[in-house]
């Protein structure tokens, strides 16, 4: 688990899965001046071992002090590379918060990234979770006792933020879209059209519109009497298929049939059915539906067609009630889940939803104690979901971290939220992870800030 706490930029700790290992420290950053920036890095090991958690702490701290002035004396880390009463216990991760908000005032930034292990926490079966980040004494401790909840988590980290104080937090770890309970929240669920994602859906649209228009001119052929295929031999087949440019095909063949090796098996193995005027027209309308398909496609603008919510993920989440448990997708690559399972609990159980409405703070965040809080909740997936450990570029770190930064990089580190969402969804996207990141804030005017900055406009900035 790492955490960082920050003024102007400041991260917290994440926690990790896997055997406990030791995790950097928090840090805390300030600035000189008249306004601060303090950060905290938290990190640990753990049975369910993480490699990338002090990588992203490294990474994010680099960043926030070469683009975002942060100081480095400024920052404090929390993991077990540090004395034993830096070792990110659950006591520890809580002080640290506290010690991100002391002295804070009007000006200030305050940035906290979490990077490790998330879950979730059921009182019982019957009741739908909680979103709960893992400290290093959650893995022999009791639940919830030892876990720190969306509840907790609000209290130390919102609830105490000044008026023109600026806090922004970070959660790379699985569970995590609504564990900041607020009520504006950004989700792109499709990142934009790539160069290389065009490329690779006209690629297959190619190839299947090419097949389905191979089975038509085959029905077609055969049935006009062109393609004669009466009284013939395996062999003259072969030769007869050739001479009409039909193209070969290898492996697996559709109904039931057995590739013998010649390449045209998928023809042999057409049954008499297929060749009735019905079953011929069917499969010519699919071969309509695939070229325009194909077209759509090819005519679609690089940077179009990003699918975006924006709305109160928690409410629409407890009002339709149909969350559904991921699964770990199976890859060639080296990938670890940033998920601790809740001890005597059933990891597989398909019943888990969402926190019902009386155990979150929707209706203290519309009141007018939270009107004017500036927070900007990021979180590595959604509540449903894992968030990705993995080899990328090279080291080990955390996919939502990674895709991040190189989104912040790619636009000069002065992106606005919406922007900023909708380049990092992309990124992970390109990575092939499939996890949603989300983005929380108090009022939707706040998507138009810059990232640890102020509102942006056309033409010029509105001090934030």
């Amino acid at each position: 688990m790492v955490l960082t706490i920050a003024r102007r930029p400041c991260e917290c700790w994440r926690v990790v899965p896997g055997s406990w290992e030791p995790r950097r420290p928090a840090w805390w950053a300030s600035t000189t001046g008249s306004h601060e920036k303090r950060r905290v890095f938290s990190g640990r090991k753990t049975r369910s071992e993480l490699r990338g958690c002090i990588n992203d702490v490294n990474n994010t701290q680099k960043v926030l002090v070469e683009q975002y002035g942060f100081n480095v004396d400024d920052i404090l880390m929390i993991n077990e590379d540090q004395a034993k009463e830096n070792w990110p216990t659950k006591q520890r991760i809580l002080e640290g918060m506290d010690w991100l908000y002391k002295g804070a005032k009007p000006g200030d930034l305050l940035v906290f990234h979490y990077s490790g292990h998330g879950s979730q926490y059921n009182g019982d079966k019957k009741t739908m979770p909680s979103d709960v980040i893992c400290p290093l004494d959650c893995i022999d401790g009791p639940w919830p006792s030892t876990v720190i909840t969306d509840s907790e988590i609000h209290q130390k980290l919102y609830d105490p933020l000044p008026k023109g104080c600026k806090a922004v937090c970070l959660f790379d770890c699985c569970h995590s879209a609504t564990v900041a309970n607020l009520t504006e929240t950004m989700v792109v669920k499709e990142g934009p059209l790539t160069a290389k994602k065009k490329e690779m859906m006209v690629k297959r649209l190619q190839a299947q519109k090419d097949s389905v228009e191979c089975q038509v001119r085959f029905y077609n052929e055969v049935n006009s009497g062109k393609l004669d295929v009466k009284k013939k031999s395996k062999a003259e087949l072969y030769q007869l298929f050739e001479k009409h440019s039909f193209p070969k095909k290898t492996g697996q063949i559709s109904n039931g049939g057995v590739d013998d090796g010649s390449g045209y098996s998928y023809l042999l193995n057409t049954k008499l059915a297929a060749f009735c005027t019905g079953s011929v027209d069917k499969v010519s309308a699919i071969l309509v539906e695939k070229e325009q398909a194909l077209k759509q496609v090819q005519s679609m603008k690089v940077g179009d067609g990003a699918k975006i919510y924006i709305g109160n993920l928690e409410q629409d989440l407890e009002d339709s009630y149909e969350k559904n448990n991921s699964r770990a997708v199976t890859t060639d690559r080296e990938i670890r889940i940033r998920y601790l399972p809740q001890p005597d609990m059933d990891i597989e159980d398909d019943e888990r939803s969402v926190k019902p409405v009386d155990r979150g703070l929707l209706g203290a965040l519309k009141s007018e104690k939270y009107k004017d809080h500036q927070l900007w909740v990021f979180s590595g997936c959604q509540d449903d979901q894992t968030s990705a450990d993995a080899h990328v570029e090279g080291i080990y770190q955390g996919a939502f971290t990674w895709a991040l930064l190189k989104a912040l990089k790619g636009d000069t580190w002065t992106a606005d939220y919406r922007t900023l969402m909708v380049q990092l969804k992309g990124n992970l996207e390109e990575g092939r992870y499939k996890q949603v990141p989300a983005l929380s804030t108090t009022h939707e005017l706040y998507l138009d800030f810059s990232f640890c900055g102020k509102l942006k406009d056309s033409s010029f900035v509105i001090e934030g």
